[in-house]
């Protein structure tokens, strides 16, 4: 082609601009979205106007929707189901906008707005930043608006469990599963996310350990694969961490259900957000004195997250309590 790095060529007849219009871009899918742009700017402003914007900037919805087809439909189902909500709110308000057109103040006060609490708008914020950086990256927009838009502060209180709590969790009634859901990420600090991809084949006896393979392993800029140790409780129950399949053979929804069921029937009047993960980083620490250790069976690369996001103070008899179990 004449124009080898930018092959797909979108062209306007006469008949429709008045004269012909030729633009040039690398993917048909940038060619698509700023067709819709540039038609509706020549039935408009005519095509002097063209001369303002040399591509233009597409519609939210029409970029929305190749998001939803390059990426959206790619991602693993939860993931996938939030997307799905905060791309919904937004082409609401902003579909029949140019991406380009949305200031940033106009949007920051859109995700501000977006329920009651800061954790809710950061929430949002993740998500249309991921868009965002997407449409910028592929030159389908002039302006990386996201940037310029302040981040949410949200505060979070760290809630973790005594060892009283989780030892009133492995007493209750319920299904074996969720059982061993309360083993792997109190005692081994799985991610939850984690233990829902994860099959008994992970579960090493031999070595006395799991494996967090790649595909597994949440992609946070840590580790892509981990192999983690049995702790004291895990070897204690080792017998009955056998079976085949997945380990948790249910859907994220009925898990979720199931365990904020069991949180209130020890006296928790929800399910805190991370607890057991908060928890084994606490008492690990607590008992080893060593973020670097901690962090490696959690899979991050800097000892920094453990003290930052992850542990909070705990006296070291609360470790030892936990660990007797």
């Amino acid at each position: 082609p004449s124009h080898p790095a930018t092959p797909w060529k979108l062209e306007f007849r006469a008949s429709f601009a008045g004269k012909r219009v030729k633009r040039f871009f690398a993917t048909r899918a940038e060619a698509e979205a700023a067709g819709l742009v540039l038609a509706d700017q020549i039935r408009r402003k005519g095509t002097e106007s063209l001369n303002e914007h040399s591509s233009g900037s597409a519609l939210l919805r029409s970029l929305l929707n190749l998001y939803k087809k390059h990426k959206v439909d790619l991602m693993r189902r939860t993931h996938q189901q939030r997307a799905i909500v905060v791309f919904r709110a937004l082409e609401e308000k902003f579909g029949s906008v140019s991406m380009d057109l949305i200031s940033p103040l106009e949007l920051e006060e859109w995700i501000r707005s977006r329920g009651n609490s800061p954790t809710t708008a950061d929430f949002y914020f993740r998500y249309v930043r991921m868009f965002w950086r997407w449409a910028y990256k592929k030159q389908l927009v002039e302006h990386n608006t996201i940037e310029r838009v302040d981040t949410p502060t949200v505060k979070t209180r760290l809630h973790i469990l005594t060892p009283v709590q989780i030892k009133a969790l492995l007493a209750l009634d319920g299904p074996k599963w969720l059982h061993v859901a309360f083993l792997l990420c109190g005692f081994i600090g799985i991610r939850t996310e984690e233990l829902l991809r994860m099959e008994w084949s992970a579960v090493l006896h031999d070595e006395q350990s799991i494996h967090v393979a790649k595909g597994v392993q949440k992609n946070s800029g840590g580790w892509t694969e981990r192999y983690v140790d049995f702790t004291d409780p895990i070897k204690k129950r080792a017998a009955d961490l056998k079976g085949e399949g997945k380990i948790i053979p249910v859907s994220f929804v009925t898990f979720r259900r199931k365990r904020t069921a069991a949180a209130k029937a020890i006296g928790l009047p929800s399910w805190p957000a991370n607890c057991l993960r908060h928890s084994f980083a606490s008492y690990h620490l607590a008992l080893h004195g060593d973020a670097g250790k901690t962090g490696h069976q959690m899979g991050h690369t800097s000892s920094a997250m453990v003290y930052r996001t992850y542990a909070q103070a705990v006296r070291k008899s609360q470790a030892e309590a936990w660990w007797a179990i």
